[in-house]
């Protein structure tokens, strides 16, 4: 894992919930639509984005709880 820099917070993706995949709807080869698991494209399937200090603070404000914060030096 590495250090965030100064300015840089980690959240779980709120899309998908920390999980890195999503439901989405696809058509089948009968062109019957079907719920199937994808990444997600939020978060690149990784489950967490890095914010940076304006984002973070608005996310904060939302209710949200970041996972890691900028370390002090």
């Amino acid at each position: 894992m590495m250090e965030l820099v100064p300015g840089e917070y980690e959240f779980t993706c709120y899309e998908c919930d920390g999980d890195g995949s999503v439901q989405v709807i696809r058509g089948t080869d009968d062109d019957e639509p079907e719920l199937v698991w994808d990444r997600c494209d939020d978060c690149r399937g990784e489950g967490n984005l890095i914010y940076d200090e304006k984002e973070a603070a608005e996310a904060i404000e939302a209710g949200r709880t970041p996972l890691r914060t900028p370390s002090a030096r």
